[in-house]
């Protein structure tokens, strides 16, 4: 008995060990606690419910973000019209910096 004792003492020393042996005990608690609740039906069946009304609401989300992606395009579209006739010079110049085709144009 006392060789066990002592074998323990000298494991248990360092603290690499201790944290090991306490994480095994939560665990081994925590998987104990989990299979000890049972039947598990009422939360799988409330997690089912819950996934297709949320799946009845996709179809309205995406079109939703469609008609905002529009409203954006037709926005943007409609200042770049409008700075295109009041200053093309400097429009147009603005918009080529953003591109490769400022090289071609200068030519």
């Amino acid at each position: 008995m006392k060789k066990i004792k002592m074998f323990a003492k000298n494991v248990f020393k360092s603290s690499r060990m201790k944290m090991l042996a306490l994480m095994l005990l939560c665990g081994t608690a925590a998987t104990f606690a989990q299979n000890a609740a049972g039947d598990y039906t009422a939360g799988t069946n409330a997690l089912s419910t819950v996934t297709e009304e949320i799946a009845k609401y996709i179809p309205f989300v995406v079109k939703l973000c469609y008609a905002i992606a529009g409203v954006v395009a037709v926005v943007g579209a409609i200042s770049v019209y409008i700075a295109m006739n009041n200053w093309l010079f400097w429009t147009a110049r603005n918009v080529l910096k953003c591109t490769d085709i400022e090289q071609f144009a200068k030519t």
